[in-house]
Parts: structure tokens; C-alpha cells; sequence
């Protein structure tokens, strides 16, 4: 089974990522770092598989605005923070929050035919 692994950036004085894999979490200063933190935690409980990386920049563009760049952002924070507590989201924050990561997955996918598509159009690409 392919197994996502997101990689975002804090908010913080200096960089720091945080590499997601359902409940399993890691951070670096970097995002290879996380994600290298995560994997060997990954090892250590014997979930190895085939992973998807997803490295996110946050950076509004026309297929994901900044007001719901925004809004996942603070939603992944309070996600984030649910888990440290071991709590949940309300439902509803949850919902909104799985609708926001599907609105990006499309949008990731939109970029991706866009860089297809130009590099298509640009032999030298």
C-alpha cells in the first residue's frame, strides 16, 4: 500500500519542517532531514512501504489561494497540536481540513499538468 508522506514548513524564527505520515510525525531543520527523522522512526515500528513524498511550499498561486493557503495552514497547526495532546479536531475542523488537503492534491495536480504540458511545448526543457 503507497503510504503519503507530507513535508511542510513551520512557522518559526528559523527554518524548521515537520515530515507527516498519519500519526507518525518528525521534525529537521531541513525538510530531508524530517523526512530522514521520520523514516527511521518508520523502521524502528516496522512500517516500511512504498511512500509518496509531497515537499509543501505554501505559496498562493491560481489553483490554491492565499485565504485557503491560509486556512490550512492554521488547520494543520491545530492538527498538529491536537495530536501532541493526544486529542482530536472536531469534527467539523476535520472535515474542513480533509476538503482543504483534497483542494490542494487537485491543485498539486494542476501544476504538475502545467509543468508537463510546458515542458511538452520546450524541447530544450
Amino acid at each position: 500500500m503507497l503510504q503519503t508522506i507530507e513535508i511542510y514548513r513551520e512557522d518559526s524564527k528559523r527554518p524548521n519542517y515537520r515530515a507527516v505520515q498519519g500519526q507518525r510525525q518528525a521534525q529537521g531543520t531541513t525538510p530531508g532531514q524530517a523526512l530522514d527523522s521520520l523514516e527511521e522512526i518508520l523502521a524502528e515500528k516496522g512500517e516500511t512501504s512504498a511512500s509518496l513524498v509531497i515537499l509543501q511550499r505554501f505559496q498562493p498561486d491560481v489553483y490554491f489561494p492565499e485565504t485557503q493557503q491560509r486556512r490550512l495552514q492554521m488547520l494543520m497547526s491545530k492538527f498538529q497540536d491536537a495530536i501532541r495532546q493526544d486529542t482530536t479536531l472536531p469534527p467539523a475542523e476535520r472535515k474542513e481540513l480533509e476538503q482543504l488537503i483534497d483542494a490542494e492534491w487537485i491543485a498539486a495536480i494542476a501544476r504538475g499538468a502545467d509543468v508537463l504540458a510546458q515542458s511538452n511545448h520546450n524541447p530544450d526543457a
